[in-house]
């Protein structure tokens, strides 16, 4: 029974080995040989019946710039039996990249090192999405932090070290109360624990006394714990009091802040642009000052903009959000400021930021739980592997059984029309090789399960890395059949109308035209026998004539009526 138990229990470790992808490895020391499990042999792509390691070979796997590192940490722990525990790449036996943990431990016997051995990890994907995230929280203009459930600092970027005027390295692991305890008994920590507890994200704006300036606070929940953005917003604070003082000292300030910034009048109308805004909104503000605000951005009108600034103008509140304004393709955090005569509106580009949530969403939640949540077909593109993620929606719009799905690039563009695939696949291409284009986006026809073909608008995301390489796409598609449809419609409708048109000219035409002629010999015939003095006999010939003239006219009349009936025809 006891043997029972010890098997069990050897079988889950060996299972949870295997799902977790950690491996383990002996290197004798004495006899200089070396001993690699089959994960450790699966990670380095080799074949544990036809390749035997030894020190050197298996030192030659890491990558050149982390070799002498471990060769030093080896080393290292065979003279002294220093424990080690490191990551770094190793280059595999099939020349591909990846990030891996070592753990080892020494034997040693009178301060002699019989053999070291411990465990080998593939933690490549975790290691990636870290860099990511690191490399995007790092180019944010934002500060940044983010402290775990025991309030101690887990990041710290370099906006962050700038604004609090402390290093990452005397934070990380710090307990945010301790090393900041003006702010303990500030707002702030109820706001903190707060998000922290009820997983909802707040925006606020802070006074700190002890440099006197204003700051605003996005605080998201992140693994139990509260991850924050912010920015120094005092010249906006000064800006908005100085407004009321003088319009060209207002002038003077707006022109030298970061955010773009615009004000409308209670009739909706532009009175005053920015620079900033001038480059955001990619149009010179001598076009739009004086203009009605929804009628230069009708698109907007339908989104929350529109809603959000009515509700400012009706509240008379102040208020922020975040909304994605499609026609720039970019994401912009606006605040609105009302008073009596309209709104001041501060707006700045947070598209990287927003890129940074969905990196800590991906790190925090699975990708199927998001894809459930929509009704696109979500997809997830690996340009370095060439692997494609598909969503539910796959399934839901275009009836394709996703877990069946080959899960390459080929999945998708052997649907596309193919009188669409060459342009789409140009397009995609052009979008990832060009450096500063993050966004993708088109419409194009994609074959559904059952053989006819859907119209669909594509979107996507591109994720470099730090050297502009493209190394993912995210994106959703998402059928806009029906919409198409209804512009075919609308355009059939119109010829019709075209048609019919041309059809009542020709029958003006006619009425203009033809009947005039029996019409006139009428009028003259009428004309002639009033003023005549011939005799009864002449006047009959007349008659005739004037009625032959009649029963002309009649068939004509009659002509133009049946036309008329069958003008829808």
């Amino acid at each position: 029974m006891k043997e029972s138990k010890q098997d069990s229990n050897i079988f889950f470790y060996q299972q949870a080995s295997k799902l977790a992808r950690i491996g383990n490895w002996e290197f004798d020391v004495i006899h200089n040989k070396i001993y690699w499990s089959d994960i450790v042999h699966e990670l380095h792509e080799t074949n544990p019946k036809t390749f035997t390691p030894d020190l050197r070979t298996g030192l030659s796997f890491y990558r050149e710039d982390f070799r002498s590192m471990v060769t030093e940490i080896i080393q290292n722990s065979i003279e002294t039996g220093t424990p080690f525990d490191f990551e770094a790449v190793i280059i595999t036996k099939k020349k591909k990249e990846r990030w891996v943990r070592a753990i080892g431990n020494a034997e040693m016997m009178q301060e002699k090192c019989l053999r070291i051995y411990g465990s080998f990890q593939d933690i490549h994907e975790s290691k990636m999405l870290e860099l990511r995230m690191r490399e995007i929280l790092e180019s944010i203009s934002d500060a940044f932090y983010a402290v775990d459930k025991n309030w101690k600092f887990t990041y710290f970027n370099k906006e962050a070290e700038n604004i609090l005027l402390k290093k990452a390295e005397d934070v990380l692991g710090k307990n945010i109360w301790e090393l900041f305890p003006a702010t303990a008994d500030t707002g702030i920590r109820k706001i903190y624990q707060r998000v922290a507890r009820s997983k909802r994200k707040e925006s606020f704006e802070y006074y700190n006394a002890e440099d006197g300036k204003w700051y605003e606070i996005n605080a998201y929940p992140s693994q139990d714990g509260v991850s924050a953005y912010f920015k120094n917003i005092d010249e906006r604070k000064q800006a908005a009091i100085k407004l009321d003082q003088a319009y060209q000292e207002k002038i003077s300030i707006l022109e030298t802040i970061n955010d773009a910034f615009f004000h409308v009048n209670n009739d909706w109308v532009l009175t005053y642009l920015n620079k900033q805004s001038e480059k955001i909104l990619g149009r010179k503000r001598d076009t739009l000052i004086g203009k009605n605000l929804w009628d230069e951005y009708p698109e907007a009108i339908e989104t929350d903009f529109y809603r959000q600034y009515h509700k400012a103008m009706e509240t008379q509140e102040s208020l922020t959000f975040e909304e994605f304004y499609m026609p720039l393709n970019m994401w912009l955090e606006v605040t609105v400021y009302p008073s009596p005569t309209g709104l001041s509106v501060y707006f700045r580009d947070i598209t990287l930021r927003k890129e940074a949530d969905l990196l800590l969403l991906q790190s925090n939640e699975r990708f199927e739980k998001v894809t459930e949540a929509t009704h696109d077909a979500i997809w997830d593109w690996n340009i370095i592997e060439n692997t494609l993620y598909w969503g539910a929606g796959l399934k839901s719009l275009f009836g394709y059984e996703f877990e069946r799905t080959t899960p390459t690039l080929e999945t998708w563009t052997n649907h596309i029309h193919p009188e669409d695939r060459d342009w789409v696949l140009k397009s995609i291409y052009a979008a990832i090789e060009k450096p500063d284009q993050l966004n993708w986006i088109v419409e194009y026809r994609y074959q559904k399960n059952d053989g006819s073909f859907a119209d669909v608008i594509d979107r996507g995301v591109i994720i470099r890395d730090e050297r502009g390489k493209p190394i993912r796409m995210v994106g959703a598609m998402n059928d806009i059949t029906e919409r198409k449809n209804f512009e075919i419609s609308r355009n059939n409708y119109v010829r019709q109308i075209e048609i019919q048109n041309e059809k009542l000219k020709n029958i003006a035409w006619t009425q203009s035209h033809i009947v005039r002629a029996p019409l006139a010999r009428m009028l003259g015939i009428m004309n002639f026998i009033e003023v005549s003095n011939k005799n009864s006999d002449e006047i009959s010939v007349w008659i005739k004539h004037l009625r032959d003239s009649a029963n002309e006219l009649d068939t004509i009349i009659k002509d133009m009526v049946d036309k008329a009936k069958h003008i829808e025809g």
